[in-house]
């Protein structure tokens, strides 16, 4: 600990430092100063945590330097030493929180005494400080041991005998206990600002836990398999399904507004806890029927007509089409196919699947030289992952038609417009305080979203939402070295309504924080 001794007499400072064992009250250092400047070059070079400190002094008094010290460093202890009994320094000292004050002339193991408080005084608040941020970072480690644990049961894994301390402290539900499991599912971005994964689970269990409040819920999120969520709910008064459904189409709405995006969550009778990991599988189903990716709060299969069997009935035409050059017409009635499908009720994944394996024949038909065709059309991993994601959902199944067709009527020779890349960059440009979405500029330059996202990519080398970012970025940087506007302001200009989420691409983009950066170029005038 490093202690200032501030007096204009050199005598009683110098005989201050060397008359008393500073060592043996917890003091390894000390300082002196002859004014009140000298004293404040020392504070702010050095780590003073105890400061005597004499009141009459030349220029600046003890008071003002003391005054002047608790607005900078308030964890500064002051103790005032002073020959002059006058009340209304001591009533000063008082007022500004001083330590002790000390009349002079006094012996040296009075104020040897007063510091040896003032050390114990600092070192129980560091202390307790120091416990205090031992206590929040036991608390997180706790959050995140809780939420893997649950997380590894749903998977079949218990965690050992940490899992059942966590139970006996009744941080997670016992195994006889009813809970509700929920899985969340991010389905589509409607803004280009993406939430991080673990953010976004501690906000979405924030935002249930607030709801479920007054029913004196506990609620636990963590991401599963992103974009997917699990949740679990529990506690003596679990409400009942349609209670329990009416709360969720409300957190539902309330995440699609918040994060800016389209959600669905699915929803399991209530069940015991031991069976979670039966319960999960059973909502991965309700997922995995939910290829027309609609969003919304499901507490069952999207589809109840599992006993029916749909085919296609357009192969042929579809295929003779296709042979006579007018894919176009192909991708439309195959995209007004899928959609009666999913308003009928009937679209699930075996639907899908049958679709999928139909359209495919048709193209096989018409093309001349079947497998090496194939082979051609998905020559890339980009290209054969859109043939692997048809079967995904209803809208990876119209971007594999979208891609096919283009392909098909081009006999495979993709032209790209010489000013494509420049119609996009002066794009950008020209919205660059909005938030820019990919299929907005698809539809000001006349082309396909897909198309336009894999083109891009193939001349640019990298992809249409990370070149918009860039953009962004960048021309924040520009705004940060020529102007003197507020940060927050700068991020409004580049299309960010969230500062956090601003600060994160600047840093990820540019290596540093843009406070960072406005503090470089401060220092650099």
């Amino acid at each position: 600990m490093k202690l200032l001794i501030v007096d204009d007499q050199y005598r009683v400072a110098e005989g201050l430092q060397w008359g008393i064992n500073w060592l043996n009250i917890g003091v390894e250092q000390v300082y002196t100063a002859l004014s009140a400047y000298q004293a404040k070059d020392i504070i702010q070079k050095e780590e003073i945590k105890i400061i005597l400190c004499d009141i009459e002094m030349p220029g600046e008094n003890g008071i003002e330097l003391i005054r002047w010290v608790k607005r900078r460093y308030p964890h500064i202890s002051c103790i005032v030493l002073t020959a002059h009994a006058d009340f209304s320094y001591a009533q000063e000292a008082l007022k500004l929180a001083c330590a002790d004050y000390i009349l002079q002339p006094a012996s040296y193991p009075v104020i040897e005494e007063s510091v040896r408080r003032a050390v114990e005084e600092l070192c129980a608040t560091a202390k307790k400080k120091e416990l205090e941020q031992m206590g929040d970072e036991y608390k997180k480690q706790e959050k995140t041991l809780i939420r893997n644990s649950i997380r590894n049961f749903l998977t079949g894994v218990v965690s050992g005998r940490q899992f059942f301390k966590l139970q006996e402290k009744e941080k997670v539900p016992k195994m006889d206990q009813m809970v509700y499991l929920l899985m969340i599912q991010i389905i589509r971005w409607n803004s280009p600002e993406v939430w991080q994964p673990r953010l976004l689970s501690d906000t979405m269990e924030n935002i249930a836990a607030e709801t479920f409040e007054q029913n004196q819920l506990q609620v636990i999120a963590f991401v599963s398999d992103y974009p997917c969520f699990g949740m679990v709910i529990w506690g003596d008064n679990l409400p009942d399904e349609d209670t329990m459904d009416c709360r969720l189409q409300f957190i539902n709405s309330f995440y699609q507004q918040f994060f800016k995006c389209d959600t669905a969550i699915y929803m399991a009778t209530p069940s015991l806890f031991q069976e979670l990991e039966k319960t999960w599988h059973k909502l991965i189903n309700y997922r995995d029927d939910n290829v027309s990716l609609s969003n919304g709060v499901y507490s069952g299969p999207r589809n109840t007509n599992k006993g029916i069997s749909y085919r296609v009935p357009e192969v042929r035409r579809w295929s003779g089409l296709l042979k006579e050059g007018h894919a176009q017409a192909v991708a439309e009635d195959a995209g007004r196919c899928l959609d009666r499908l999913v308003e009928s009720g009937v679209m699930n994944r075996n639907t899908l699947r049958e679709f999928y394996q139909d359209f495919l024949q048709a193209v096989y038909y018409a093309s001349q030289n079947g497998d090496g065709f194939f082979k051609k059309l998905f020559s890339t991993q980009e290209e054969f992952q859109l043939y692997l994601d048809g079967m995904r959902s209803v809208d990876h199944m119209k971007a594999l038609i979208g891609y096919v067709v283009r392909r098909f009527d081009g006999n495979l020779d993709e032209t790209v417009p010489d000013d494509l890349i420049e119609k996009v960059v002066n794009y950008i440009t020209d919205h660059m305080e909005e938030q820019i979405m990919r299929d907005d500029i698809a539809h000001h330059i006349h082309l396909n979203p897909d198309y336009l996202t894999r083109i891009f990519k193939r001349e640019t080398g990298m992809t249409l939402k990370e070149f918009i970012i860039k953009a962004k970025m960048k021309e924040a940087q520009m705004l940060i070295q020529s102007t003197r506007l507020p940060i927050s302001l700068i991020a409004a200009k580049v299309g960010y309504s969230n500062f956090s989420h601003f600060s994160y691409s600047y840093k990820k983009v540019m290596g540093i924080t843009p406070q960072e950066k406005r503090r470089g170029e401060t220092e650099e005038e």
